[in-house]
């Protein structure tokens, strides 16, 4: 029982706390007092993306383009990688590397 009591005394101190600017605002429009304005945080801007992939990623996040044209695009960024820079595959002629 008074394990309940302690946890239950924790829980509404937590509420209380969590409330407290909320609190604070309704007793003093309640006692007739203009509450503060709380400012809020400042908004950091998000840096620009530095790549193609980071552009597309985020045109695909906030709606500009659909999930099919964000495909087509990196499909055609890779193509064109690979074109641009081919990877250099072992030849099978090679003896293994010993481990």
């Amino acid at each position: 029982m008074l394990c309940s009591l302690i946890v239950l005394a924790c829980l509404i101190a937590a509420v209380v706390l969590a409330a407290r600017p909320q609190l604070r605002r309704a007793v003093l429009e309640a006692a007739g007092r203009p509450a503060m304005a709380v400012a809020p945080p400042a908004a950091v801007p998000e840096p620009d993306p530095q790549t193609l992939e980071g552009v597309l990623s985020r045109q695909l996040m906030t709606g500009e383009i659909t999930g099919l044209q964000y495909r087509n695009a990196m499909a055609s960024i890779a193509s064109r990688d690979a074109a641009r820079h081919p990877l250099d595959v072992p030849s099978q002629t090679d003896p293994p590397e010993p481990a």
